[in-house]
């Protein structure tokens, strides 16, 4: 079985955030398997519980946060992009984790197929 290992660094105000999630989506519900996700960069912030931004950057933000806690996908939030964002443990979202990039180096090591969106 194919696994794929998703790396989301575009943040809620851009439409590869929304993208990434309807992909993450798909794989899920597929006959493959999500390895892991990885949020990086400005992708930091749609683990941010706290993100009360209006309009589609919110939503998307919120839409992230809910199919994570409901289904509970491996999704790891890079520590030192998301310090230098104001996001700690306290202020991460129900389901993410926060780890180093050497999550991601085994995300690609260990998976068939590496999507990234940004």
């Amino acid at each position: 079985m194919t696994e794929f290992s998703v790396l989301v660094t575009a943040g809620p105000q851009r439409p590869g955030a929304l993208t990434a999630l309807h992909t993450a989506r798909a794989i899920q519900a597929s006959p493959y398997s999500l390895y892991r996700l990885f949020f990086y960069g400005d992708g930091v912030l749609l683990a941010n519980r706290y993100l009360h931004e209006a309009g589609p950057a919110g939503d998307t933000a919120r839409a992230w946060q809910d199919w994570v806690a409901s289904e509970r996908p491996p999704a790891t939030v890079c520590v030192g992009a998301a310090q230098k964002r104001g996001l700690i443990s306290d202020n991460l979202a129900e389901g993410f984790a926060l780890a180093g990039l050497g999550d991601w180096v085994d995300a690609l090591g260990h998976a068939g197929r590496v999507v990234h969106f940004g």
